[in-house]
């Protein structure tokens, strides 16, 4: 991938090259931290650069700095690439900058049509598809912004979605992500429902266990929340929930109840042919993060090496389900063998199903590893036994 500025190649995301390296690269080249003045002053000696216009976040309010960074990465040409752009270059809250990630299309910002002479676009171009958390970091490292936003390629926000999100986190100090209720649209824009969401932080710290308290692409947060915490290149699908469960347990996070997004749900989207995939890296998410929470070492490289097979090769959901069950009353998380046995349930709908599911709740018991909590994941589901109401 070569940077906007000064088209040199940029570290690959890799698990042994993280984020910091592709930040590192970028101050040593001065395409952080510099005007683009500055910027074109190394490639014309006789150019005097100006005033930095992308500094640190507390020097924000006197530096010209936007006061959001939205980064949308797209490996496609769709027809609703541009609509979503134009949704982010429409915000009541103007003071942004939208960095646009091509991910292997080779069309750069030609693909955004007269979006993309905007001055606040910027350009990151990947020669291949490397990837969502390798196109998400390397746009993190490229960030201005005093916070942080996603944005999928096929999605729409909504006029007043930042300038409500960033009103959230300046009024709270210890926020530190903010997400907003979403519509559902289909492909020709219909309102068809209302995407599933969580409110407090409260219910959001208890829900983070088992899935993701909103919808994932409505999130603005404070830009260090990124930086400590980058996507992890394991995850082919599904970096979002393992970013979001880590985060949280480091920053309260919150749903805006007002609807600011509209998400669209079609055929052609990137997770809708690869479900037993995400399946599985969700699966792997609420095994580390239940590790964690019970004050254990994640261990998180010596799960990839172990699962690299499952990983290649998915199960069919309900065989996911019933491996974690069995791995959880192996460390005696015996509140997340019985969420997954309860999963697998649903899975299999069928007898064997249930038999298995009721085997797993019993060896659970019969192992020492039973808990009141437990038992209630297990009959009623999270929602109920934590006392979380969707929105």
């Amino acid at each position: 991938m070569k940077c906007f500025s000064c088209a040199r190649e940029m570290p690959t995301q890799t698990a042994s090259t993280p984020a910091a390296s592709t930040t590192r690269a970028l101050r040593s080249w001065g395409c952080i931290g510099a005007s683009t003045a500055a910027r074109r002053s190394r490639r014309n000696p006789g150019h005097k650069p100006t005033k930095p216009s992308c500094v640190t976040p507390s020097a924000a309010m006197n530096s010209g700095m936007p006061a959001v960074s939205v980064i949308m990465a797209y490996h496609r040409i769709t027809p609703h690439l541009r609509p979503a752009v134009r949704s982010i270059l429409a915000q009541t809250l103007g003071d942004l900058e939208l960095i646009a990630v091509d991910n292997g299309t080779g069309q750069g910002l030609g693909a955004l049509g007269e979006e993309g002479r905007d001055p606040r676009v910027r350009l990151l171009s990947f020669p291949e598809n490397r990837g969502i958390a390798a196109a998400h970091n390397a746009a993190v490292a490229m960030a201005c912004g005093e916070f942080i936003a996603m944005m999928d390629y096929d999605d729409l926000s909504l006029p007043a979605r930042l300038e409500r999100q960033v009103a959230a986190l300046r009024a709270d100090s210890a926020l530190g992500l903010v997400f907003t209720a979403a519509a559902t649209i289909d492909a020709a824009d219909r309102v068809v429902g209302r995407e599933f969401a969580i409110a407090s932080p409260r219910e959001h710290a208890a829900f983070s266990a088992y899935a993701m308290p909103a919808n994932s692409p409505t999130l603005t947060a404070r830009r260090e929340v990124f930086a400590r915490f980058p996507h992890r290149a394991e995850y082919r699908i599904a970096p979002d929930y393992d970013f979001y469960t880590r985060a949280a347990e480091a920053w309260p996070s919150r749903t805006l109840p007002e609807v600011l997004f509209h998400y669209r749900r079609h055929a052609g989207q990137t997770t809708a042919g690869t479900p037993a995939l995400q399946v599985l890296e969700n699966a792997l998410t609420r095994l580390l993060a239940a590790r964690r929470r019970a004050g254990r070492p994640e261990a998180f490289a010596e799960l990839m090496v172990r699962t690299a097979a499952m990983r290649d090769r998915p199960p069919v959901p309900a065989d996911t389900f019933a491996w974690l069950a069995e791995r959880a009353l192996e460390e005696k998380l015996a509140v997340l063998a019985a969420h997954s046995a309860r999963r697998l349930i649903n899975a299999r709908r069928n007898l064997r199903g249930l038999d298995e599911g009721l085997s797993l709740m019993l060896e659970a018991q019969v192992n020492g590893g039973f808990s009141a909590e437990a038992l209630r994941i297990f009959l009623t589901g999270p929602l109920r036994t934590h006392d979380l109401r969707p929105l």
